[in-house]
């Protein structure tokens, strides 16, 4: 699950300690955000909404105002691929499958949605069946149906218009692909008179999947919203490409207006019936978010109590130093750990870093200090020396493939060695690429200085948040017609197994537009993917494997695990951070104390 790179944003599937001081021994705190949790009610205080839900009310009524400093990449749920995003789906899009609102890092738990209960499978997990729910609408009255799944299945097919979203998993699950890895199905657009022969709805409201492969963690794949159903007809011009200026609803919000880069409005929808869910307690009666690349600004409008939280992520550094010293700030934030990798994709298609020992003057160069200061220092997360960060199965807290120095200031030595080995003794220039909002200046400016030691000359290549992955750096044409030689980037998994941290992003059938930035194709890589997915278990010793091969490809520099320092309102009420879907706050659950 591709990250926001505007503000610090997070995606947990399960987490280690985050520590933290309430200011008042009085209040409970988390010392650790690995903890259980509960459904209890917890007064404000530092890390309280990773362990329980702050201010736990059933009080109805009120707006939300919350703030972005980017647009989504979709609200079509077929494209998107933002965590953030994924986690404002759950205002409107239902799956199958969903994640449990429990609070807590442990809490990953997948439930029933859609479906009455989860997949049921054969012996060998080839093949799925599910029954939904009777009486689900979508907001024009219409009965959700098994048909619509399908179809909303069939359109992540299309990807000549949906670029952002986890297409990996599909592709060639529910379809035979040839040896490039293209399946013969394209879409309900290009073949309007084909459909998966692999998807069966007998009736209504059952479905059934028979798969290529054996899929243990096909229950998590359902989660995804790409596996949300769409209308048939979805709906009327906004169709295809359109779909995402207004999907339809069988959530409990629905689309009142949206003006692309500025602002979303959702308000109640009157056909959602609460009795079908047990994952959504919707509380206020409309959110509206509004979207400003000003980060600055919109912590002031945090810390002056006139929004809400920040959607797509955490504070910038000057909010962020007021709430740690200031304890009635403090009391109202929250620092979780994520299993989010944030790493500089290092592109091989542009010259001279087709040559591996040019890409790995600049993982030695690197001065990840500088880097973590640039993400907020510890409160933004842990200098990295793996791509799988610590929640990832095969994480190996031992491995360093790269040293950079023994004050991780760089091994300047070393990089000059690996310059010489690339014939570019003197150095080089090359872009790289970033969104000229939030954090990603600051890790620009620090990535350049740290290069500039060595002779890399180093030149910006900035693009919109709503746009970056799918649309800047996963489109290869783009990155070498604009000659960007390294991205900013950042990943975590999209459920909780090894296959579900890496396949989208090293996969060779994985789309650049989807996580495969750099076009890995890499047979090892395909292998262990493959064996790790025969069975259920966390298969640590090919998970560890796969992720020294990767590093042995110098085409991904980790630099920060990440955390989030985020900011909540005073006057919210059940608040608490979804570590299933990004560690963001759990938008469509919360309420508002004053009615406003």
């Amino acid at each position: 699950m591709a990250v926001g790179l505007t503000a610090a944003a997070s995606m947990v599937i399960t987490a280690c300690g985050s520590g933290g001081d309430s200011g008042n021994d009085n209040k409970p705190q988390a010392s650790s955000s690995n903890q259980n949790g509960s459904d209890q009610s917890l007064s404000a205080a530092f890390n309280a909404a990773t362990i329980g839900f702050v201010n736990k009310s059933d009080k109805t009524g009120g707006s939300l105002n919350l703030l972005a400093t980017g647009d989504c990449d979709a609200w079509d749920p077929a494209n998107t691929y933002y965590g953030w995003c994924w986690n404002m789906q759950r205002l409107f899009t239902r799956t199958l499958v969903g994640y449990s609102s429990v609070p807590g890092a442990n809490n990953v738990k997948i439930e029933p949605d859609l479906a009455t209960a989860l997949g049921e499978h054969n012996g060998d997990f080839t093949e799925w069946t599910y029954h939904l729910k009777p009486n689900i609408k979508w907001e024009d009255g219409t009965t959700v149906t098994s048909k619509e799944i399908k179809y909303g299945i069939e359109r992540v097919f299309a990807t000549d218009l949906f670029t952002n979203g986890p297409s990996s998993y599909y592709l060639c699950l529910l379809a035979k692909c040839d040896a490039t890895g293209n399946p013969p199905y394209t879409g309900p657009y290009k073949q309007p008179d084909k459909h998966l022969d692999s998807i069966t709805t007998p009736d209504d409201t059952t479905i059934s999947f028979k798969l290529q492969t054996s899929t243990p963690d096909f229950d998590y794949l359902m989660s995804l919203p790409a596996s949300a159903p769409v209308p048939l007809a979805e709906n009327g011009a906004n169709k295809g490409s359109k779909y995402t200026l207004h999907p339809l609803s069988n959530g409990p919000f629905k689309f009142q207006s949206y003006t692309p880069e500025q602002k979303v409005v959702w308000v109640r929808n009157d056909k959602y019936d609460q009795s079908t869910d047990k994952i959504r307690h919707p509380l206020v009666d409309k959110i509206t978010l509004s979207i400003s690349t000003n980060a600055d600004d919109n912590d002031k409008q945090l810390q002056a109590g006139t929004a809400d939280f920040q959607a797509d992520g955490g504070v910038q550094a000057a909010f962020q130093t007021n709430i740690i010293n200031n304890p009635d700030l403090k009391k109202n934030a929250d620092d979780p750990v994520s299993s989010y990798t944030r790493y500089f994709s290092v592109f091989p298609s542009v010259k001279p870093l087709d040559n591996v020992h040019c890409r790995r003057a600049i993982f030695y160069a690197m001065n990840k200090v500088d880097l973590q200061r640039a993400r907020g220092g510890t409160y933004g997360g842990d200098i990295a020396h793996t791509m799988a960060q610590p929640t990832v199965p095969g994480h190996d807290p031992k491995a360093d493939p790269y040293p950079s120095g023994p004050d991780n200031t760089g091994d300047l030595a070393k990089a000059k060695d690996e310059l010489q080995q690339c014939g570019q003794p003197n150095g080089f220039a090359t872009k790289m690429a970033y969104v000229n909002a939030g954090k990603g200046p600051a890790v620009f400016t620090a990535a350049q200085s740290a290069l500039n030691r060595v002779g890399i000359k180093l030149s910006a290549a900035v693009h919109a948040q709503s746009g970056y992955y799918g649309g800047y750096i996963g489109k290869p044409e783009t990155v070498k017609s604009v000659g960007i030689g390294m991205a900013q980037a950042g990943w975590g998994a999209d459920y909780p197994t090894g296959g579900g941290f890496w396949t989208s992003i090293v996969a060779s059938y994985a789309p650049p537009g989807g996580g495969n930035y750099t076009q890995i194709k890499d047979s090892k890589i395909d292998g262990l993917l493959a064996e790790a997915a025969k069975s259920t278990g966390r298969h640590d010793d090919l998970f560890k494997e796969l992720d020294a091969r990767v590093m042995e490809l110098a085409v991904d520099l980790p630099f920060v695990y990440d955390k989030t320092l985020y900011y909540r309102n005073p006057r919210l009420t059940n608040v608490r951070n979804n570590f299933a879907l990004g560690s963001y706050y759990d938008a469509v659950n919360i309420g508002v104390s004053d009615g406003k």
